[in-house]
């Protein structure tokens, strides 16, 4: 409970939710991430980006024509947003996703250990990381995830969240709690009602 306590007042905190544009934690390179998330970005990938403009993000397939990733991603990205959740920082962009690894999604529940996947805007290297959802916080009318034991970095924006025991995808990397070793994620049970509008399935248990 203290863990939820601090990361209340960390959310309460105007620049925790600019998006990943921090570290937190420790995440590790991991290939096997590469089948689990896409590298979307504009301009040029990390790091020649750090010598003309251009930003990166994450995204994940959830049908052959349809991808998840934080709406905060999916905008300046420029990416075909085909649905926007009003409060939350969700999006479903269009993409081209045959041959992928489609993502079965699931609502989320407290306790879980979950898998973080994504790519690190410092060299666009594929990272994972490993946690346990601590709790969930409401904050402008959406409720956010807490996953303690977890880091990410920038660019793991709009990456899924996976749970370790079922391998179903249960929300989506929206960003960090600097210098706490905890991400913040929006849990699918928040944004059913885009996921209903765009026909992808998932599991409510």
């Amino acid at each position: 409970m203290k863990r939820l306590h601090f990361a209340l007042a960390a959310l309460m905190a105007p620049l925790t939710l600019l998006g990943c544009v921090v570290m937190s934690g420790t995440s590790r390179t991991d290939f096997s991430a590469t089948k689990q998330a896409d590298l979307v970005f504009i301009g040029l990938p990390a790091p020649l980006n750090w010598l003309a403009a251009g930003m990166q993000g994450t995204t994940f397939p959830v049908s052959s024509t349809l991808s998840l990733t934080a709406a905060h991603v999916a905008v300046p990205l420029l990416k075909p947003v085909r649905a926007q959740h009003p409060v939350c920082d969700v999006a479903v962009i269009g993409d081209n996703n045959r041959g992928k690894i489609v993502h079965q999604l699931a609502y989320a529940r407290v306790g879980r250990n979950v898998t973080l996947f994504g790519y690190s805007a410092i060299n666009s290297l594929p990272k994972s990381s490993m946690g346990k959802i601590d709790g969930f916080v409401k904050r402008d009318g959406c409720y956010y995830g807490i996953i303690t034991g977890a880091g990410a970095v920038s660019g793991m924006s709009g990456g899924p969240v996976v749970d370790s025991m079922t391998g179903e995808t249960v929300g989506i990397i929206t960003n960090v709690i600097p210098g706490k070793g905890a991400v913040v994620f929006v849990a699918v049970q928040d944004f059913t009602n885009v996921l209903d509008r765009m026909r992808i399935p998932y599991k409510t248990y």
